[in-house]
């Protein structure tokens, strides 16, 4: 009897581990399947160079402003005008390329999250249904061979049946 408990309990131990395992290797290959410290990483590097272009075409446009500073008062004021816009108008398009990033970085965590714990709940509840059959299918095996073996038990449950119908009338 205590054999057949350690033989069972050896089994769910062995099935726990065995899904337990699966679970963290099919984890494992989402992260790299989806590589999303590769994305994040891709993004703030595209956002940064943007940034840094913004800044070079800044600077090249000072350089305008001071090569033409000779030919005029007008001229100047121009030139200024149109690099407030452009550092304006980068500093716009950069606050939306990082916000529009992290959006997309938030959506994408949420997602995978999602995947992970649907998949997590689908292996509980397969491995609860299993651990149940067993358990029945061992219940019954164990009678059945308890009934084959001891034939008095039979004709035992079966007098003690009967008795219990004598008693209720009709």
């Amino acid at each position: 009897m205590i054999e057949t408990l350690l033989t069972i309990w050896n089994k769910i131990l062995l099935s726990n581990l065995f899904n337990f395992v699966l679970m963290l290797v099919l984890i494992g290959w989402l992260i790299d399947k989806f590589d999303i410290g590769g994305a994040l990483e891709k993004g703030r590097k595209s956002i940064e160079d943007k940034i840094n272009n913004s800044k070079k075409e800044h600077e090249n446009a000072l350089q305008n402003l001071y090569a033409t500073q000779e030919k005029g008062v007008e001229i100047d004021k121009e030139i200024l005008d149109i690099i407030d816009k452009s550092a304006k108008n980068a500093v716009i398009v950069g606050e939306k390329l990082v916000e529009d990033a992290q959006k997309q970085s938030e959506t994408f965590a949420k997602t995978t999250q999602k995947a992970i714990e649907t998949n997590i709940e689908k292996l509980r509840l397969n491995l609860t249904n299993e651990t149940a059959k067993t358990a029945i299918n061992k219940a019954k095996n164990h009678i059945e061979k308890l009934l084959i073996e001891d034939r008095n038990l039979h004709l035992k449950y079966i007098n003690e049946s009967i008795e219990s119908l004598k008693g209720i009338e009709l």
